[in-house]
């Protein structure tokens, strides 16, 4: 993986599909029903004071009873060229999901899939803006019909699992969360593969994400967290996976030798099998 501005073909072609007018509520376009039973429908959030958030909202079809499904928030990575890097990343497992009865939405990121970290006091600006965007996909996932928000996870990857550590330490309502191959600090990545400062800059800048890093946004779900990481990994240290261990050590941890970055199979069945069992679906 080679962290650079380039944005998907698949990843345009997404919010093409999606690109819908923004109401005062949540905005759909149509439903496209999948086997088993599940139904896609690309969606649009209103994020106040930035552009709304085009997402898939899978969910199984037809009514359903109040506080009768789970919901899960996925969260996806960062690796240009990658088709996978966007809103499609963790669809097929939105559908599995949404078979055993949940609710998922899966919202587009963007940053830095959009836009360069510029190595001051900007950044933390835009991840904090990114955090209000997927507060509202998770705002609008529990506002779903017959969703409890009682039995909610968020499931992230690379940039997107440290979104989602963010706001699983900070909203209580988030049941459970999966932590997918992350870095423990924002200016780590962003200095390793964009800036390279400095050390005197460096140091710095580290400290203009205080108390907004993952590692330190991780311990209020004690087992509820479960780390995914994998031996392969050129962008995932040993050092890194420790600090999250020290930082929470009654999380689960499961740790792939022959897996990249990507992860592979075993961790996608793991993944669903423990999700399933946090929020107690068949």
């Amino acid at each position: 993986m080679s962290y650079r501005r380039v944005l998907s073909l698949a990843a345009l072609g997404a919010m093409v599909l999606a690109g819908l007018t923004a109401g005062a509520g949540v905005a759909a376009a149509q439903d496209h029903p999948r086997p088993g039973g599940a139904v896609v429908t690309d969606i649009r959030i209103p994020v106040a004071g930035q552009p709304s958030v085009t997402a898939y909202l899978v969910r199984p079809q037809g009514p359903a009873r109040p506080r009768s499904l789970a919901g899960a928030l996925y969260l996806h990575w960062f690796e240009p060229p990658a088709s996978t890097q966007n809103r499609t990343e963790f669809l097929a497992e939105a559908i599995d999901l949404a078979n055993r009865g949940a609710v998922a939405v899966l919202p587009q990121l963007t940053f830095p899939w959009e836009g360069d970290p510029v190595g001051d006091a900007t950044d933390r600006g835009r991840i904090t803006a990114q955090l209000d965007a997927v507060t509202a996909a998770y705002q609008a996932l529990l506002a779903q019909p017959g969703v409890d928000p009682g039995r909610t996870a968020v499931i992230g990857h690379d940039y997107g699992a440290m979104y989602g550590a963010i706001l699983a330490q900070r909203d209580a309502r988030v049941r459970a969360a999966v932590f997918m191959a992350g870095d423990a600090t924002w200016a780590n990545w962003f200095d390793t593969y964009w800036l390279g400062l400095p050390e005197d800059q460096a140091a710095a800048y580290r400290a203009v994400f205080a108390g907004l890093d993952p590692v330190d946004n991780i311990s209020r779900l004690g087992a509820h967290l479960y780390f995914q990481w994998a031996g392969r990994d050129p962008f995932v240290s040993a050092e890194v996976r420790a600090a999250f261990s020290a930082a929470n050590p009654a999380a689960a941890v499961s740790f792939y030798e022959r897996a990249d970055h990507f992860l592979n199979q075993p961790a996608k069945d793991e993944r669903e099998t423990w999700v399933s069992a946090q929020l107690g679906l068949d």
